[in-house]
């Protein structure tokens, strides 16, 4: 259930060359009983952050230019997938102001322990190559750390030199069943063909909303709750809102589509 997806790649960009290794919690798992588990969600963080670590070691590199990227700054891009599930499981609306709190919480969960675990790996293996302290620590994402992680990392130094990204998880969202990234649910219903026709899909959360709520005996089917939103409900500013409070808690970058 709790999916962590690596893609290690190799990409050549003007003046040097680059490597991502992306990872996704899936935050739908940590909802039990409408409550999200942030003590179970921190644990399986510092858990990607150390598997993610090991990924840039045991990665084969079909060029030296790729390898030594890699090690010398040790970048990760762990992040999240199935947050429009989670808020549903909640019964909160995503981008209504009774979500924002709930988002801020969980994103500084996912940084905190990510940090933490970071600088525990850096106390076990050493930091990052390329890390320089007095510079680090200047860093406009690094002054807004608690100054307990910022403490640990002047002290220990930190193993990899960027920890966070929010990415599109397009092909593991849809295999885990669960919401893109930081998206809503795009359609609760749609028309999927294949090779074998045409099919009336239903997001798994509202197809079993659906099987729990049955049309009455007129046939009338019963109004679907205010939470159940999808893409297109929501205005430009709740979308807006929802990145706003994630992105205070990313050092790299979020995928975000307005629709």
């Amino acid at each position: 259930e709790k999916l962590i997806a690596t893609n290690p790649c190799g990409e050549q960009p003007l003046g040097g060359w680059a490597v991502c290794n992306l990872g996704a919690n899936n935050l739908a798992v940590y909802v039990k009983g409408e409550k999200f588990h942030y003590e179970s969600f921190s644990q399986d963080v510092k858990t990607a952050m150390r598997f993610l670590d090991n990924v840039i070691d045991k990665t084969y590199y079909f060029f030296k230019q790729n390898e030594k990227v890699a090690k010398d700054i040790r970048r990760t891009g762990l992040g999240i997938m199935g947050l429009g599930d989670a808020l549903i499981k909640m019964k909160v609306r995503y981008g209504s102001d009774e979500s924002l709190p709930i988002i801020e919480k969980i994103f500084e969960t996912l940084q905190n322990s990510a940090y933490e675990a970071s600088c525990e790996i850096a106390k076990e293996k050493g930091a990052f190559p390329k890390f320089n302290k007095a510079k680090y620590l200047e860093g406009y994402h690094i002054k807004e750390l608690t100054p307990e992680i910022q403490k640990k990392i002047a002290k220990n130094g930190i193993r990899n030199a960027v920890l966070l990204t929010i990415a599109p998880t397009g092909t593991t969202s849809l295999l885990s069943g669960v919401t893109s990234g930081i998206e809503p649910v795009y359609e609760f219903t749609f028309i999927r063909k294949d090779r074998t026709g045409e099919h009336q899909m239903h997001h798994p959360l509202f197809e079993q909303w659906k099987k729990d709520n049955p049309s009455t005996g007129s046939g009338q089917v019963p109004d679907r709750p205010d939470y159940f939103v999808s893409a297109n409900d929501l205005t430009p500013l709740e979308h807006a809102q929802v990145q706003a409070v994630a992105q205070k808690y990313i050092d790299a970058s979020i995928s975000k589509t307005v629709n």
